[in-house]
């Protein structure tokens, strides 16, 4: 469950774990830097400037483009979720708690974001968004229902050693100064896969986002590189890939592949 008291809006360092079951063992972790976003108010940030910017190049930086909708930086990321729940049928809301993976000195690659309501007393989740590594996002409604394994079927191609068939089960732990999110998928009835995004909180300021800059100029400055390496071992452990099918569900969006980010446009 979600405790009421939700991640504060600031900067996270912890890791992703993946584990897969079959048809061969296969397990791998990463250290990653994420934040969690007040929208539509990035006040918190305000002492993390002019290493964190918005819409903005910078060492670390948010832009409103890179969630949900494409669309320009013009467009906020909170009006983006607003059109994305009317298109659902669903309520809008006039605030959001957002946790996503910044892009780091202009590149990025964020695979996973939630969504969650900061205007209801609970902080009820609202979405699951997935980046795929050949550029197309797609967006996974959740139930508003705070206490409770979210159960959604899988329709989105990620990864090419899993087909697009089973379903996501999707758990929250209770924010004690840490962010623990769990994505786990089943298929037939049987776990395929474990994920968990977890990571420790610090308030923004300029030292916390100037240490997660230098951590990721020292590792690298995304998961892409890592997240290709575990594909190639495991091809070398017998796995096939899977030919990428022609996205057919609403939900999907087509996005720009990742890319070296290009000053000029943000002009």
């Amino acid at each position: 469950m979600i405790n009421t008291a939700m991640p504060p809006a600031g900067f996270y360092r912890g890791e992703v774990i993946h584990a897969r079951t079959r048809p061969t063992r296969h397990e791998f972790r990463y250290n990653v830097d994420f934040i969690v976003l007040d929208l539509p108010d990035l006040s918190a940030f305000a002492a993390a400037k002019p290493v964190f910017g918005r819409n903005r190049f910078a060492p670390i930086s948010f832009h409103d483009r890179d969630q949900l909708v494409p669309s320009p930086d013009s467009v906020t990321a909170l009006d983006r979720l607003n059109h994305v729940l009317v298109q659902a049928g669903r309520p809008t809301v006039t605030s959001a708690r957002l946790v996503t993976f910044p892009r780091f000195f202009g590149f990025g690659f964020s695979p996973v974001s939630f969504w969650f309501d900061a205007s209801s007393q609970s902080c009820a989740p609202l979405l699951l968004e997935v980046n795929n590594t050949f550029g197309e996002r797609h967006i996974y409604h959740l139930s508003a229902e705070v206490s409770r394994c979210h159960v959604i079927d899988k329709t989105f191609f990620v990864s090419p050693f899993n087909a697009t068939r089973g379903s996501y089960h999707v758990r929250f732990a209770p924010f004690d100064g840490r962010f623990s999110a769990r994505v786990d998928l089943e298929v037939e009835d049987r776990p395929l896969l474990f994920t968990t995004l977890r990571g420790q909180f610090s308030h923004a300021s300029r030292w916390s986002a100037t240490t997660a800059a230098a951590r990721c100029l020292a590792s690298g400055t995304t998961a892409l590189p890592f997240i290709w390496l575990q594909g190639l071992k495991l091809r070398k452990k017998g796995l096939k890939p899977l030919m990428r099918p022609n996205s057919v569900s609403t939900d999907t969006l087509v996005s720009e592949p990742p890319r070296t980010y290009k000053r000029h446009q943000d002009h």
